[in-house]
């Protein structure tokens, strides 16, 4: 990958953070909720496989729209239907990874949205 002329996502678990570059440049910064202690979510380096602006979870039989999926076995960026993001995050980062999701890494909805409409499939997502 080519940085100064690739699209780039980075996820800090630690910082429960995603940031969106392009060219090196950053073009976007959001906070999210990555996985709990028992569904934690990958490290490494993956590529947005697939994209659905509405879409269902099969499995949790829960709303993940703007799902962007970056792992085979359906973990994917993806908007937080939940009530107190904000809590739940405050939640996580100071107090028990208790709080997260199932390995997915969730945003508020502009913040899901604005990302969906900005990466394409093939974008390369880092998470460390």
């Amino acid at each position: 990958m080519d940085s100064k002329s690739a699209k780039l996502i980075k996820v800090s678990l630690s910082l429960q953070t995603v940031e969106a570059y392009d060219g090196g440049a950053r073009i976007h910064r959001f906070e999210c909720v990555s996985g709990d202690g028992d569904h934690p979510t990958d490290k490494g380096m993956f590529v947005i496989m697939r994209k659905y602006e509405i879409y269902t979870s099969h499995a949790y039989h829960v709303p993940m729209n703007y799902a962007m999926f970056f792992t085979d076995d359906g973990k994917a960026l993806h908007q937080y239907h939940g009530p107190g993001f904000e809590f739940v995050r405050a939640m996580k980062t100071s107090v028990s990874d208790w709080f997260g999701s199932h390995g997915c890494v969730r945003l508020q909805e502009a913040d899901a949205r604005t990302l969906f409409d900005w990466a394409p499939v093939g974008t390369h997502v880092h998470v460390f």
